[in-house]
């Protein structure tokens, strides 16, 4: 009844627990290494979730053959741990008990047939390409794509993409006290959502592009009435935007910025 809350992970985190399983079962195949995998479905065994304790999901656990007692005598998976997927499992449970589990059998991205296919049409159409290569025609010669390629990885860069990708954070939450209700930012400097970052990012991005029109485009305006319109505008703007990013970092952090005027002014 959870798997739909997409902060938990829990989906993918079932898929990846199937992976360290699968894997331990081919890399033993031959052996009498004894390791039993198994998952328990809250719905159908509230009595089991009682009996290991559980409060809180994800939750992994290991049972050596000497526990009694399935709550105090078994071992809890880290939940910072489960960055790594079932890396990390495997290492969880090789450093519990003194098995291996082994390489990781992932199934490939791509079948055979799907990659013979793409092979081949490869082959058919690289003659074309070869010829619009030579002639200079394709997209990798037009400055526009070199150029909104640059502007997509510096909002990539500062909105904090990297980041929700690495540490899988979700875009919002649901408000625990109102489920009809969204959180896009969250207070607090231990989590950052990936809407408060694309905002951010999306600030940051404005002022760079109007710099970028001010020192590369705003130059070769012949008309200086236009010229001073167009830099009061991108300072005003590029103003408002630094003010928003102020503010909304000592709201989620409670640090403050402060400008300050040259001592011999004073």
């Amino acid at each position: 009844q959870l798997h739909d809350k997409t902060e938990l992970h829990l989906r993918e985190l079932r898929q990846e627990f199937t992976l360290v399983a699968s894997s331990f079962i081919t890399n033993h195949n031959n052996s009498n290494t004894k390791l039993f995998f198994a998952d328990i479905e809250f719905r159908e065994s509230q009595s089991s979730f009682h009996l290991f304790g559980v409060n809180s999901l994800p939750h992994i656990r290991l049972v050596g053959p000497t526990a009694k007692s399935l709550k105090d005598e078994s071992e809890q998976m880290d939940q910072g741990d489960f960055s790594r997927l079932a890396e990390s499992m495997a290492e969880f449970v090789e450093s519990r008990t003194k098995l291996t589990v082994g390489p990781i059998h992932r199934p490939p991205i791509l079948s055979k047939t799907q990659m013979g296919l793409i092979v081949a049409l490869l082959l058919i159409s690289s003659p074309f390409i070869a010829k619009k290569i030579f002639a200079g025609e394709t997209l990798l010669h037009d400055p526009k794509i070199w150029l909104s390629g640059a502007v997509f990885i510096y909002f990539f860069s500062v909105s904090g993409a990297m980041h929700n990708i690495i540490r899988k954070m979700p875009m919002f939450l649901v408000d625990r006290n109102d489920p009809n209700k969204l959180i896009f930012f969250y207070q607090g400097s231990g989590m950052q959502l990936g809407a408060e970052g694309f905002a951010v990012g999306f600030l940051y991005t404005i002022v760079g592009l109007l710099l970028a029109f001010v020192t590369h485009l705003l130059v070769y305006v012949k008309n200086a009435k236009a010229k001073r319109v167009a830099m009061v505008f991108a300072i005003c703007v590029s103003f408002w935007a630094v003010q928003k990013v102020i503010f909304l970092d000592n709201w989620k952090t409670g640090y403050g910025i402060h400008g300050f005027w040259p001592s011999s002014w004073n």
